[in-house]
This record gives structure tokens, sequence and C-alpha cells, in this order.
């Protein structure tokens, strides 16, 4: 089972919290990246719901998390690109 969001701070709060272990990030459609996380036990919503109420980590943890989900969102994003890049280069037409 997996949880997935498209909030780039959530995503940043599950990867530092450790409660969840990301998977990927996955391009939905242009410039919109989901991060999957693995959610094994389905406690996905719960911990959205603490984030939401304030949750506390070690900012230390965050911009650690923060530049490698960046960093993911970028891979994901590059490789969309490059694959429609290729297509038109090929006169294939990129559909999604």
């Amino acid at each position: 089972m997996t949880f997935s969001t498209d909030n780039l701070q959530f995503a940043i709060y599950l990867h530092a919290s450790k409660r969840l272990e990301f998977e990927h990030c996955e391009l939905v459609r242009a410039g919109k990246v989901h991060f999957i996380f693995a959610d094994p036990h389905h406690i996905g919503d719960e911990l959205e719901l603490q984030f939401e109420q304030g949750g506390q980590l070690s900012a230390v943890a965050l911009f650690a998390s923060q530049k490698f989900l960046r960093r993911k969102m970028s891979e994901a994003l590059h490789d969309r690109y490059e694959h429609t890049n290729h297509n038109w280069r090929t006169n294939e037409h990129f559909t999604s």
C-alpha cells in the first residue's frame, strides 16, 4: 500500500519524520508531481492530520529532506522534459 501527496511541505515532513518510507516522485501532469511513500499500516491520513496540527521536527532534518525531495522533484520534471523533447524530435505525440 502506498500514500501519495502533491504537497511538498507535507512530503518534506513525512520524509524527515521517517514515519513513511519515500518510494519515488511521479509526474502527474506538466509541472505537477506526486510524492509516493510506502504506507503498509495505512497511517498516511493520520500523519497528515498531525502535520496540519503543527507537527514539529528538527530543522536540520527538515532542511535535509527538503533538499532531497526537491532533487527528486527536479529529476521527475527533467525526465518528463527529456521524454517530451524526444517525442517532438521523432515526430511522435506525447499525451497524458
